[in-house]
């Protein structure tokens, strides 16, 4: 019997040092609030989300468009989802109104871009609108937001994903043992990579070959580029990434664009993949909120008009000279993305 004295010593020494351990990391996570979320996104501001004004009669956040435009303006018409929308940013700092902006400085004549986006549009909506209603605005250039979702049909796993969201399974379960912070963050951690791995498996189900989304959204393509053909319109495609995710070699996503790429190339499109312009920037300094809001905030929205603004130069024919330098829509205003993780970025 005393010889199982120092043994049943030993296991106590272990438990004891154990428990040790765990008190002192519950201890430091409590200290420095590492198992509660975090506010993200570059100055989130309130912006009047159910109205987000202005709203147009036709319902479109934009202002008033008249059919036919006014003589001497020149027009694009943006097509998109809540991404071309500016969903939770200020209306002046969405992309479509940025580059109106500098459409007009850069080619010094009058410019309209005409916002036809709208939340939840995919594109088939996006091509049955441009030919039931896009057209009519008489548009020297047709310009598609593209984001990655907008191959989602009903079946997808993205779809399913998101169902799961809006029921409310949105979180990992609670339990007895979440009064433990240092519980709290490793479940977390751990749920939150498990979501993420099933959220990336979703949207690559999405663009399989045969995946009936995909097939709609590519058919779509095509009869948007072979309308803009046939009336001797520019077709434009702006692909969108996913901005809730690392924007380095991280990005899970880069396949996809080159698939979208692919097939907007082939319905005769311009195609400007956004996703380079944003390689190496801290993508929560892009986002409206955190994990709460994914969209992209103003600083996003600036980049991608910049860049959208100068892909334009070789689109559409030039009225007067040369581009002028002191675009609203300059991208290097956005450089607070790229600050250091320990830097406070600029709130005005």
């Amino acid at each position: 019997m005393r010889a199982g004295f120092p043994r049943r010593g030993e296991v106590l020494l272990a438990l004891t040092t154990i428990a040790f351990f765990l008190a002192a990391a519950e201890a430091v996570v409590r200290l420095t609030g590492a198992a509660e979320p975090r506010p993200s996104g570059y100055a989130p501001v309130e912006t009047n989300r159910r109205a987000m004004r202005p709203t147009n009669q036709r319902g479109y956040r934009d202002r008033e468009r008249r059919i036919p435009g006014p003589a001497g303006v020149r027009r694009v018409v943006a097509l998109g989802d809540s991404f071309a929308w500016g969903a939770s940013i200020e209306f002046e700092d969405a992309y479509p109104q940025r580059l109106e902006r500098g459409l007009a400085r850069r080619r010094r004549e009058t410019w309209q871009v005409v916002s036809l986006a709208l939340p939840g549009m995919n594109t088939v909506d996006q091509a049955a609108q441009l030919l039931n209603e896009g057209f009519d605005y008489g548009p020297d250039v047709v310009l598609l937001g593209y984001v990655l979702n907008d191959s989602e049909d009903a079946d997808a796993a993205e779809a399913r994903r998101a169902a799961d969201w809006a029921e409310g399974r949105a979180g990992p379960p609670q339990g007895p043992l979440d009064r433990s912070a240092l519980f709290r963050m490793v479940r977390t951690r751990l749920w939150a990579t498990a979501e993420n791995r099933r959220r990336i498996a979703g949207y690559r189900s999405m663009y399989a070959e045969d995946a009936p989304g995909w097939v709609a959204g590519r058919t779509a393509l095509l009869r948007m580029g072979a309308a803009c053909r046939e009336r001797g319109i520019p077709f434009v495609v702006a692909v969108f990434p996913l901005f809730g995710n690392p924007l380095d070699a991280r990005y899970p996503f880069a396949e996809l664009h080159g698939r979208v790429a692919a097939a907007a190339a082939a319905a005769g499109a311009k195609v400007v993949d956004l996703l380079p312009a944003y390689r190496g920037l801290r993508w929560d300094l892009l986002v409206v909120d955190g994990a709460d809001d994914e969209h992209p905030n103003e600083i996003a929205h600036r980049i991608a008009a910049g860049v959208l603004l100068r892909a334009l130069d070789g689109v559409v024919p030039w009225t007067a000279a040369g581009p002028q330098g002191g675009d609203d829509a300059d991208p290097d205003a956005a450089s607070p993305a790229r600050t250091p993780p320990t830097r406070t970025p600029p709130t005005s």
